[in-house]
């Protein structure tokens, strides 16, 4: 194959560049000039850009009054958060109870530092549902939204299943102010002394249930919690032990 004369005349001319000194000398002098820039970016500009190396210690601006602790943390260029208020008897309010991320931990400069406050007044809570579950499953219900389980006491009606809560006070929904005690009645099983199912078809549903525990039986609903009863299960006259559970159809 046969190379054309403009060809053949490039080369010419790149060997000759190949071999100029100044050539050779300005491509040193580029590559210097790029290994510098690299290395300032990579050594000074980026970590003053992104602060890698600037870390701040978060001071301890708990049991300070929020503003001040607002400007604690603002000197140190660290932002404010106010959190969810919570209550501790023990503290005026809007002092500083808890603080996120925690007194002496590093971090970057503008990190936002959440602050929980005193609230100053007992928050009120509803009182959850713990019948028919386990004395343990109940107070960690309890536990969860601010109350305590004072007192647990066997419960004076038997119920089938033993340990769990058959009774509560507060009763499930009403209101309590937090930290406040509940008091828990729970089961200790069937009782010996067996009772007469008397008939409660044709009751409310509440009177059916009160009516059943004069005669220490305990009732499950079957249908809509309120309603009246159209059929029950064991039927009346049936002989069955104390705490046995009767079933009030409403449909």
């Amino acid at each position: 194959m046969k190379i054309s004369t403009a060809l053949r005349r490039s080369l010419r001319s790149f060997r000759t560049l190949l071999k100029n000194p100044f050539f050779w000398g300005g491509a040193a002098v580029l590559t210097l000039i790029g290994m510098t820039l690299y290395f300032v970016v990579d050594a000074w500009l980026m970590p003053s850009y992104t602060r890698q190396d600037v870390e701040i210690v978060v001071p301890d601006v708990r049991q300070m009054p929020y503003e001040e602790a607002e400007r604690v943390l603002a000197a140190q260029r660290l932002q404010v958060e106010r959190e969810v208020q919570r209550f501790n008897p023990n503290l005026p309010r809007d002092v500083v109870v808890d603080q996120k991320p925690p007194p002496r931990a590093t971090v970057k400069p503008g990190r936002r530092i959440y602050l929980t406050v005193n609230s100053g007044t007992v928050p009120m809570v509803q009182v959850p549902s713990v019948e028919g579950i386990s004395l343990r499953e109940a107070r960690n219900r309890m536990a969860t939204v601010g109350l305590i389980v004072e007192e647990v006491l066997p419960d004076s009606i038997p119920s089938p299943a033993p340990n769990t809560v058959t009774r509560q006070e507060p009763a499930p929904g009403e209101t309590a102010p937090q930290g406040s005690g509940v008091k828990l009645w729970y089961s200790t099983g069937l009782g010996e002394t067996y009772v007469t199912v008397p008939k409660v078809a044709g009751m409310s549903i509440e009177q059916a249930r009160a009516f059943l525990l004069e005669h220490r039986l305990r009732s499950v609903v079957i249908g809509e919690e309120k309603g009246v009863v159209k059929k029950q299960s064991p039927e009346p006259g049936t002989s069955v032990r104390e705490g046995f559970e009767v079933r009030l159809f409403t449909q």
